[in-house]
């Protein structure tokens, strides 16, 4: 991604989008998404049997989990999963369900633990969830085998430092799903990072309504004047939609890094950067963020990288949760510099956030026919077609669904290593 010929090919696509004046003369109109995926508690149950329990979901950095015994429950919605580092170093996921009668084997968000004992009726497992002692085992009928009576393991797999987990058994590999997504984060040597805070929000509207807003640009100089809007050209950026549901967006800055760090409250020196930049070109001087289907938006900067995770605690409920990842500063404290950056962020986080529940209840109203998308706002449309994907669109009823349009747009591997896209043609994809 930042070899020459893409960046000569970036620069190229972003003049084109600054100089259009109006979509490409063969892209379609969008139909409006139907306002019944944001309401209907039909469709959130398609989801929720469908999509959650077959992707990839963002779990834990490794840190998280420093020694033996070391554990992490994790807060996903309608999936109880503790993760634990078994004596082999490996990271293991178990349904935090005692095979007894159900009961939970951890209890506190996270901590250390050599062995996994039920408090409830005394079961007790190892590392690698194998039950290894029962209370009163005299008591169950011959012949008792508690070599079938493990923890149920999920499937856990790392990407560099982050774990991530699936519940279904027959998914792609990790690292095959994110496929072009693994292949660019190479630049930003993620094996560097660690989190520097994580922070969470609850609101009263859809998930999808909450990761549509950080799909698109087009908001900017409404909700950010005096933050990001000041160094962001939106007319500029650049979409790419990637295999699995990925996407791609890079977004030429307006303002030179001086002015970029002091709208943020930070001067030079203040927070060791991110690895690899400002070395790598696209990163420094765009700002790029990706979506990795279905919930994580992550944009990249000099100093750090966050993932923000869209969680659905109900039909009209969302948690977010925000991971700040920073270069890995040692055993010293935090760096001075990151308080002003999280204290920035939470500025941008406000402006974000401060419609949504507004939105969510125009939704529901019967004046609201649906979203109307633009060309500059496709990422939104794509993400909704991909969830339809995972769904099973015989499975969806057809006042529901999101009609596939985006699949011509599509970028494939191919266009890193081969000639530059044909930007007079149509464009951008």
């Amino acid at each position: 991604m930042d070899d020459p010929k893409s960046i000569a090919n970036l620069k190229a696509r972003m003049k084109w989008e600054q100089d259009r004046e109006g979509p490409p003369a063969d892209f379609p109109a969008l139909p409006p998404l139907p306002p019944g995926r944001y309401v209907s508690q039909e469709f959130f149950e398609l989801e929720k049997q469908h999509l959650w329990s077959k992707v990839w979901l963002y779990a834990a950095h490794q840190s998280q989990l420093p020694e033996v015994g070391s554990y992490v429950l994790l807060d996903i919605p309608d999936a109880p999963i503790f993760l634990i580092r078994d004596k082999d170093q490996k990271i293991r996921a178990f349904y935090n369900v005692c095979s007894h009668r159900g009961a939970p084997l951890v209890r506190e968000a996270c901590g250390k633990q050599s062995l996994l004992r039920c408090t409830y009726h005394q079961w007790t497992y190892d590392t690698k969830g194998r039950l290894i002692s029962v209370m009163d085992e005299r008591d169950f009928p011959a012949p008792f085998d508690k070599s079938t009576l493990g923890l149920q393991e999920v499937r856990c797999e790392m990407w560099g430092p982050f774990v991530f987990v699936n519940e279904d058994q027959n998914a792609p590999p990790l690292l095959e799903w994110l496929g072009m997504i693994a292949d660019e984060f190479q630049q930003f040597e993620i094996d560097q990072l660690r989190p520097a805070e994580i922070k969470s929000y609850t609101l009263d509207c859809n998930w999808k309504l909450t990761m549509d807003a950080f799909l698109e640009v087009y908001h900017i100089k409404g909700i950010h004047p005096t933050t990001v809007g000041e160094s962001l050209d939106h007319r500029g950026a650049v979409m790419g939609l990637l295999p699995n549901g990925h996407t791609r967006m890079t977004c030429p800055t307006n303002a030179p890094p001086a002015k970029q760090r002091k709208l943020r409250g930070y001067g030079d020196g203040n927070v060791v950067t991110m690895p690899n930049v400002p070395a790598g070109e696209i990163a420094r001087d765009y700002h790029v963020s990706h979506n990795i289907f279905p919930n994580i938006i992550t944009p990249v900067g000099e100093t750090a990288r966050q993932f923000l995770m869209f969680w659905p605690i109900s039909r009209t409920r969302t948690r977010v949760d925000v991971v700040h990842f920073g270069r890995d500063w040692g055993d010293a404290p935090r760096p001075a510099g990151w308080d002003p950056l999280l204290a920035f962020w939470d500025i941008v986080m406000a402006e974000d956030l401060q419609f949504l529940e507004w939105q969510q209840k125009a939704v529901l109203s019967p004046g609201f026919k649906g979203y109307r998308l633009s060309y500059m706002e496709r990422r939104i449309y794509y993400a909704h077609e991909s969830i339809d994907r995972m769904i099973g669109v015989e499975n969806i009823p057809e006042h529901l669904r999101a009609v596939p349009m985006m699949e011509p747009y599509e970028e494939k591997p191919w266009h890193h290593a081969a000639e530059p896209l044909n930007v007079a043609a149509n464009a951008a994809e």
